[in-house]
């Protein structure tokens, strides 16, 4: 089995992990030929997963909202996937990004650090969606629970509900 396949299925099973232990139920696709990895249900809202491996580099988590392969590049859409998880295997984080929030972009950047030259504008902060566990509960993961989110971050420095979680 290829590296890159047995990161993405690391990456999937710990998300499904993360999901039941928050009392979602995980639906699992059969077959390949779907644009998302997972399906979580929880309170009769279903929300199309689709699961990402990723890794720091420059203080930052790089967020590829396409897949590709040898032959083509598809982006992934709000008509096949509707939120990206992506896991952080350095320190456990799932970090859940609602995709129509971010269409027409190739990747999405999540800071983890304040940019070098202090720069606020165009920032996207890891920590506004570190296991944002809402997006997957309400019919519209909506700008306003993502705006409410930041404004709270601000005045509070952030918090997570799992704070000292080592993934075991």
């Amino acid at each position: 089995m290829a590296i890159t396949k047995q990161k993405g299925l690391q990456a999937e099973l710990y998300v499904a992990h993360l999901l039941v232990r928050h009392n979602f139920t995980v639906l699992i696709p059969y077959g390949e030929d779907v644009r998302y990895d997972l399906v979580s249900e929880k309170g009769g809202v279903f929300k199309r997963i689709q699961v990402k491996y990723v890794t720091q580099k420059g203080g930052a988590l790089e967020v590829q909202l396409r897949s590709a392969n040898n032959h083509q590049v598809i982006h992934y859409t709000p008509a096949n996937v509707d939120v990206i998880a992506a896991f952080n295997p350095e320190d456990y984080k799932v970090y859940f990004i609602p995709l129509a929030e971010y269409l027409n972009r190739s990747c999405l950047k999540l800071r983890l650090v304040d940019c070098k030259n202090n720069q606020q504008r165009r920032v996207t902060r890891a920590a506004d969606f570190e296991f944002r566990l809402d997006f997957l509960e309400t019919d519209s993961a909506g700008v306003a629970q993502l705006v409410e989110h930041r404004t709270c971050n601000a005045r509070v420095g952030g918090s997570s509900p799992f704070t000292g979680f080592t993934g075991s």
